[in-house]
């Protein structure tokens, strides 16, 4: 049992020219497949991110000024470079139309809880 791999006794590899045409096709065939793969799971996160983000809003908007929910104009935008770091940020719009920060909710934010951590 000399030979590591006694299948392939005999065997003699042919090296055949590559073509650079076709390695390429093949390469932008499977970037092509991977972003058809990866970007719907993108999208579908990032939606429901910003569902999540702007229901959350609109309750801590209505709990910090003490009206019903839909009474409160919000705004959530995403931004790389916030002061909390990147994620949703709550505003309340004011009626001069003035925003103030209300919240940071992350990269993914999440439904408020209540009752947790209050004496409620």
């Amino acid at each position: 049992m000399t030979d590591e791999h006694p299948e392939l006794a005999g065997y003699e590899p042919v090296d055949r020219p590559r073509r650079p045409g076709r390695q390429r096709a093949i390469r932008i065939a499977v970037l092509v497949a991977l972003a058809g793969m990866v970007l719907p799971i993108v999208l579908s996160t990032f939606s429901v991110a910003n569902s999540t983000a702007r229901s959350s809003c609109a309750t801590f908007a209505a709990a910090a000024t003490g009206t019903a929910r839909g009474e409160v104009s919000t705004d959530v935008p995403f931004e790389l470079f916030a002061a909390g770091g990147p994620g949703w940020q709550c505003y309340v719009v004011t009626e001069n139309g003035d925003h103030r920060h209300l919240a940071n909710f992350g990269l993914f934010p999440a439904a408020p809880r209540y009752g947790v951590g209050t004496n409620t």
